[in-house]
């Protein structure tokens, strides 16, 4: 049952990836989004210690787009972290999305991010390094069983670690469902 549903939310963003974005719009316009702000991020979740290193120096700051879509949060922190010793890993089972994402960043010029198609669900047997952040908007709650794939990131999330976390419901999107 869950590679079907699966194969339906893939199928779903294969046909239609989400947000749309037209990559050509990276030489006019920069999507920030305000919850992968990293002073934010520093703020609220380390206390303003984020290890932060130039690149070549110091520890490699690692964070997951788990469920990356066209790549507005890899974009944006790959810009904040353009000089920065860090690395991106995006993950999100749609190959349209996913070259959607890479043709952004690659306008961008940003070699900081690392793309992988793949299913959260397989992040465990992935062999991925621990992360510092981890960040999934809207994609626990496609799954059959949102609580594996919440484990599946905390099975790769530092001790220390932080973890955004946003799922669709009837209350907190109220705003947009309104517009």
């Amino acid at each position: 049952m869950e590679k079907e549903y699966l194969k339906d939310v893939r199928e779903q963003y294969e046909n239609y990836p989400y947000p749309k974005r037209n990559p050509l719009d990276e030489n006019n316009r920069f999507f920030a989004i305000v919850t992968e702000q990293l002073s934010r991020i520093n703020h609220y979740g380390f206390k303003g210690k984020i290890p932060l290193y130039k690149k070549g120096e110091g520890e490699e700051f690692r964070i997951l787009v788990a469920g990356g879509g066209t790549g507005d949060a890899s974009t944006h922190l790959g810009v904040q972290l353009k000089n920065i010793n860090a690395k991106i890993i995006y993950l999100d089972i749609s190959e349209s999305s996913l070259a959607i994402a890479k043709e952004r960043a690659k306008i961008r010029g940003l070699d900081n991010i690392e793309f992988i198609h793949g299913s959260i669900l397989d992040i465990p047997k992935m062999n991925l390094k621990p992360f510092h952040y981890i960040n999934s908007c809207g994609v626990l709650h496609h799954l059959k069983s949102p609580t594996q794939g919440l484990n599946a990131l905390k099975s790769v999330l530092k001790d220390n670690g932080l973890m955004g976390v946003m799922v669709y419901g009837k209350y907190g999107r109220n705003g947009i469902y309104q517009m």
